[in-house]
């Protein structure tokens, strides 16, 4: 479950927690970012559209939602898209099988719940609130044509 992650640079749109919809998802935001022009774009000019991932970066007393795609370290972001550089560190991941974008749906006050508890039952111990973490980040990552779904909580052993 435990393994080293090189640095990562996602490339997406933020959103603030108060984006959030009644049921506690970003399904509104994540369909804007799937309906837009220059998003799709950006994947199709970088062999990216079967692929997507979702990051949740925590404060000490609120969250930010991003939504986009991992990139190679080699890529032009077009303006109307933002770059996050998740550092090299170590990941807690969890791995689902049979998941399609609908995932990226799903209430956060469901699937992060059920993420955490997989990771402290392997033995990983975790921040009451991942704000108060140096690296206070999960990122969700899916391959389309696998159908296969990686999350990555961020650990702040580095070795």
């Amino acid at each position: 479950m435990k393994q080293a992650q090189e640095e990562l640079i996602f490339v997406g749109r933020p959103f603030p927690d108060a984006m959030m919809d009644q049921e506690k998802s970003f399904s509104g935001c994540n369909l804007k970012m799937e309906n837009d022009p220059a998003f799709r774009q950006f994947l199709k000019s970088n062999h990216l559209s079967n692929k997507r991932s979702s990051l949740v970066v925590f404060g000490p007393e609120n969250f930010m939602y991003w939504y986009g795609v991992i990139v190679p370290k080699e890529v032009e972001v077009p303006s109307t898209l933002m770059k996050f550089v998740l550092p090299r560190t170590q990941v807690a991941r969890v791995e689902l099988s049979e998941q399609s974008l609908a995932f990226f749906n799903q209430p956060l006050n469901f699937v992060l719940p059920e993420l955490i508890q997989k990771v402290t039952e392997e033995g990983t111990q975790v921040y009451e609130n991942m704000g108060d973490s140096t690296t206070p980040y999960i990122l969700q990552s899916l391959d389309l044509d696998t159908k296969k779904l990686f999350q990555d909580l961020y650990l702040e052993d580095s070795k």
